[in-house]
């Protein structure tokens, strides 16, 4: 694998790892409208959070192996 190919998939990390965080944020503000304490709300923004990046490395073990 070229050092190329690596930045690129480098940079597809931190890409979808930012989704993954502003995914997490509306989990987290989402838990807070329905009347969930601030730990509680935390919990279930990080359960979605961890949720999209297990979605988004599977989803990269599968594209990278066709792409290279």
């Amino acid at each position: 694998m070229s050092t190329q190919n690596l930045l690129m998939l480098l940079l597809a990390l931190v890409v979808l790892a930012a989704v993954a965080v502003i995914a997490g944020l509306i989990g987290y503000s989402v838990a807070r409208e329905g009347g969930s304490p601030v730990s509680t709300a935390i919990g279930r923004g990080s359960v979605v959070f961890f949720s999209a990046m297990t979605l988004f490395i599977a989803l990269l073990a599968v594209l990278v192996p066709a792409v290279t």
